[in-house]
């Protein structure tokens, strides 16, 4: 798994899990391979930081979901305690069940931050950047931008501090601080003119004057109207071979819009990714996934991922092709090759 795309499927497979289900059993399995992945591509020397924060993460988002969902859900059956009933909004039973629902609600809560996380350590900033399309590559320099601008600003900020420490400012008070401020002030302020001539030198983003510049739009306005027109026929009771083809004319015409568009735009790029077979398959396999999984939901093949502690505790089932599908996210613990 080196390509940007095989990382997507991954990406758009394991999201469409864990936003369908709430079984803990499903969901510890996907925290499993997350966490492992996740450990094994982090660099040696920053594993059992990384661990430690992100498991610090998970604790905390399952503490919070569960004791919100106690505090406001008084529903279930198991008494654990109560509070007064004249108190607002808390004021009722706190009961077992509905401790474990908001610990189920936390898991998956630190499941999809998890998943993002991998993410950013699977893939640079460079092939974030490349996965917006060319039609969009304003956003894409923005984005880039945005996600250098951060890292920068930390490192002059620790130089300024430096040279005030160098200088007898031990920083102690808020008072110290402000002569922090306006160094990072003034040379951000530098540095984002600097940016913008040489931007701006380069002919970045110029005006197109082809005819058929207003072409977009109207693909845009277009696929709108198809999309409307079909959620309205779906709303009144309309076969719904009717909508499914409306739908299908409207994303047919955003994906026409955005290939004119792309064509408009002329980008070179100095290093092109390169799927070898490993990556072919992987990505004919994922792709396969998604399929079955679309399936599966539609045809409502797996009701197991469908759980809910109310109004009784029951312990939670699960089906072998539940689990092996929530066991996708050790993928890259398997495949992946890391320092």
């Amino acid at each position: 798994m080196k390509t940007s795309g095989v990382w997507i499927l991954w990406l758009i497979f394991n999201l469409l899990f864990l936003l369908s289900t709430r079984n803990p059993v499903y969901l510890l399995i996907v925290l499993t391979g997350l966490l492992l992945s996740g450990y094994r591509m982090t660099r040696k020397n920053q594993r059992a930081s990384w661990l430690k924060n992100n498991l610090r993460f998970l604790l905390t988002m399952v503490l919070l979901s569960a004791l919100i969902n106690a505090l406001f859900t008084h529903n279930g059956r198991t008494v654990l305690f109560s509070f007064p009933q004249h108190w607002l909004l808390i004021g009722g039973n706190i009961t077992l069940e509905s401790v474990v629902y908001g610990t189920i609600n936390g898991l998956t809560i630190g499941a999809l931050y998890l998943l993002f996380t991998i993410i950013n350590l699977a893939l640079s900033v460079k092939q974030l950047t490349r996965l917006i399309p060319r039609a969009f590559h304003p956003i894409a320099m923005t984005v880039t931008i945005a996600l250098t601008f951060f890292p920068s600003i930390q490192q002059r900020a620790r130089e300024i501090k430096e040279a005030q420490m160098i200088r007898g400012n031990r920083m102690k008070k808020i008072s110290d601080w402000l002569p922090l401020f306006i160094p990072l002030l003034v040379t951000s302020l530098e540095k984002s003119i600097l940016l913008s001539e040489s931007m701006t030198a380069r002919g970045f983003h110029i005006p197109s004057r082809l005819k058929n510049s207003g072409l977009p739009f109207l693909g845009l306005l277009s696929a709108l109207f198809f999309s409307f027109s079909g959620w309205i026929l779906h709303l009144f009771s309309y076969p719904l071979l009717i909508s499914a083809l409306l739908y299908f004319v409207g994303g047919a015409l955003v994906m026409a819009t955005f290939l004119l568009s792309s064509q408009q735009t002329r980008i070179t790029h100095f290093q092109k990714e390169v799927w070898h077979s490993a990556d072919i398959l992987m990505g004919i396999f994922l792709s396969v996934l998604i399929l079955l999984w679309i399936l599966f939901t539609i045809n409502k093949l797996l009701p197991s991922l469908t759980y809910s502690p109310y109004p009784a505790l029951l312990s939670p089932p699960f089906q072998i092709i539940g689990l092996l599908l929530s066991a996708v996210t050790f993928i890259p613990l398997l495949l992946s090759k890391h320092d």
